[in-house]
């Protein structure tokens, strides 16, 4: 098979995108920053773009290259979980793929030759037919054969992105960089610091603040809470017969300070605390009367530990999802999806949920573990960060809650990531450096958080009264209409104990969410359930073939079809397996929609029934975009 490759494919394009407005701003400045940027007598051919968790880096990486890649692009993640997310979005292949969602082009036929590159498993013809290569920096090692530095020439290509910048003064990154000499260089990152202190090196071109972020609601607004007990105190060395508290371990020089945050970690009465705080966030989120899915993610000190925390969350009645580097592709995947789509409340993470994964539902952010420094703990945060964009989303929706003790001493880094992040000067142009390892999600941070095995923590224990400790990140409106409906959430309690003597605030609660929610919905779940498989067949078989059939004067039992481009790619076979149109189209949409969800139809839930309904009405469209693209082309043929 012949592949159709275009040099000048980004110089020549005409896609819409300084007057689109499907773009944010910050996606639509930066581009005209970084156009300007190389069109000048630019000093350096790293510039540097920072856009908070959110925004639209991704989105950004598919704008860049036009009018101003004169060949290739080189997307390089740093994790696979980016990568895949990366791929995901620019993916020609996929009905809502960014360039089209966004209205850039208006038909798959203008967009660009994209391909993963897996090593060896990438033939040259297929590399060389490109306009985008993505792939994982471990590709890039040169002492493997099949490194892109061992199989190209320093020319292959005029572009290369990288994400998550605040790695790329790494061995390999400068390398690559060092390699294709003549290549422009783009380095985005949400967090423009380093664990090291040390600076990234390029011209930066463009910074957004998260601060003008959330106050034009792109990305969530944010609440700082801390558990603060009246008195903690703990034992030392396994003597149960004496107890003390903090301030006297340190007046005493006893333990540091890295001893006692690890003490509070590892203490299933203090992450109990966070456990019912979290779940009581939770619940305020999932009553307010909104259909919103939200979910908490926490983060541990070990897998042991995360299998702790989840038992507590699951002892209470909670769905709960384990993720971290040890488990095995297919129940890593099973998991994903299992939080992709709704059957879990509750996401435990070891190392593995960091930066780049995007789940606008994770709206409460759990600590369990001490942060060493503000990285990893900005790109924690950073997960609670993604704006709910639904419609029937409530302000309190897109309001992201982070919950910790107060004896992990997270206050300094809440401090410093809220200066840290507003800096308009953060990051200046300096040398690369030599190797140099992020490890603050690895092997590294866990191990000096987990301590030595032989190691005898404290038995924390809390006395007295506790409290809570609630701080917003910005004073933003949606902070503002959430406190506004909590007061009118407490004159409506105020008034129903009055009329209703000896109920408690909980109960009238109750009933103000029963008043306001939907009495029409049915109590019949077993029928709902079945209606909506019916009903999702009869969408596909019944209407939306049979419509297009029509409409587009396809001959339904010949197989003119297997032609379409829906048919190339990832859903190749189905021109194999059935050999009629109006059956090649429905397998199309079936497949699609498995892939979707995750797993066979006949294991869905009544949630992923209503998932696949939200996902048929853009694939809808996308086939019949498909269909008279192919119409179009045949009868111009024909003529």
């Amino acid at each position: 098979m012949a592949f159709n490759y275009n040099h000048n494919y980004f110089m020549a394009s005409l896609p819409n995108i300084q007057s689109n407005e499907n773009l944010r701003i910050p996606q639509i400045e930066a581009y005209i920053k970084i156009k300007n940027y190389f069109e000048s007598d630019y000093s350096n051919r790293s510039s540097l773009v920072v856009l908070p968790t959110g925004v639209g880096k991704t989105g950004l990486m598919g704008l860049v290259p036009y009018h101003m890649c004169k060949g290739r692009v080189l997307i390089i993640t740093p994790w696979t979980a980016i990568k895949d997310s990366v791929i995901d979005s620019l993916n020609p292949d996929y009905h809502d793929n960014f360039w089209l969602k966004r209205g850039i082009f208006k038909t798959k036929s203008q967009l660009p030759n994209l391909i993963e590159y897996s090593g060896k498993e990438t033939p040259y013809e297929v590399l060389s037919a490109a306009n985008i290569v993505v792939l994982n920096i471990h590709k890039l090692q040169s002492r493997l054969n099949s490194s892109l530095v061992n199989i190209v020439d320093k020319d292959f290509f005029d572009m290369i992105i990288i994400d998550e910048a605040h790695h790329s003064t790494a061995k390999t990154w400068v390398e690559c960089v060092d390699y294709f000499e003549k290549a422009k260089v783009i380095k985005l990152t949400g967090t423009p610091f380093r664990t090291d202190n040390k600076e990234i090196n390029g011209h930066l071109v463009y910074k957004y603040p998260l601060s003008r972020a959330m106050y034009n609601n792109y990305v969530k607004s944010l609440e700082n809470i801390e558990f603060i007990p009246q008195q903690l105190r703990l034992t030392i060395d396994e003597d149960d017969s004496k107890t003390y508290s903090i301030e006297e371990i340190y007046s005493m020089n006893l333990k540091d300070m890295d001893w006692v945050t690890r003490s509070v970690a590892y203490s299933l009465e203090c992450s109990e605390k966070i456990v019912d705080n979290s779940i009581k966030l939770l619940k305020k989120k999932l009553n307010n009367g909104s259909k919103i899915p939200h979910k908490i993610i926490g983060i541990a000190c070990s897998i042991k530990h995360a299998e702790q925390i989840c038992e507590l969350y699951e002892n209470k009645g909670y769905k709960v999802a384990l993720v971290h580097s040890k488990l095995n592709q297919n129940i890593k995947n099973k998991v994903m999806k299992d939080i992709e789509n709704h059957r879990v409340q509750v996401v435990i993470n070891v190392a593995m949920l960091g930066e780049g994964y995007d789940h606008p539902y994770l709206s409460v952010a759990a600590i369990f573990r001490p942060f060493r420094n503000e990285l990893p703990y900005a790109q924690f945060i950073g997960r609670i960060l993604r704006t709910i964009s639904d419609e029937k989303a409530k302000p309190e929706d897109n309001i992201g809650q982070i919950v910790s003790h107060k004896h992990l001493e997270l206050r300094k880094l809440w401090d410093k990531y809220k200066i840290e992040i507003q800096e308009s000067e953060i990051i200046k142009k300096l040398r690369d450096y030599d190797e140099l390892l992020d490890e603050d999600f690895d092997t590294g941070t866990r191990t000096n958080i987990e301590g030595s095995q032989n190691e005898i923590l404290g038995n924390a224990k809390h006395y007295g009264e506790s409290k809570l400790s609630v701080e917003a990140y910005l004073d933003t409106e949606l902070i503002r209409k959430s406190r506004e409906k909590d007061i009118e959430d407490k004159a409506k309690i105020e008034q129903l104990k009055s009329l209703f003597k000896g109920i408690t605030d909980e109960q009238a609660m109750l009933m103000i969410e029963q008043m306001g929610n939907d009495s029409s919905a049915m109590k019949r779940p077993d029928l709902i359930y079945s209606t909506k498989k019916k009903d999702i067949d009869a969408r596909i078989r019944e209407e939306i073939v049979p419509r297009l059939i029509r409409i587009y004067k396809i001959d339904e039992e010949d197989d003119e079809l297997k032609e379409l481009s829906l048919f190339r790619g990832k859903y190749w076979y189905i021109k194999n397996k059935v050999k009629k149109n109006n059956a090649m189209l429905a397998m199309y949409m079936n497949a699609y929609l498995k892939d979707r969800i995750g797993k066979s139809r006949k294991d869905w839930l009544d949630n992923d029934f209503d998932i696949a309904f939200s996902v048929l009405d853009e694939l809808e469209k996308y086939v019949e975009k498909n269909l008279k693209e192919f119409c179009s082309k045949k009868k111009e043929y024909s003529i």
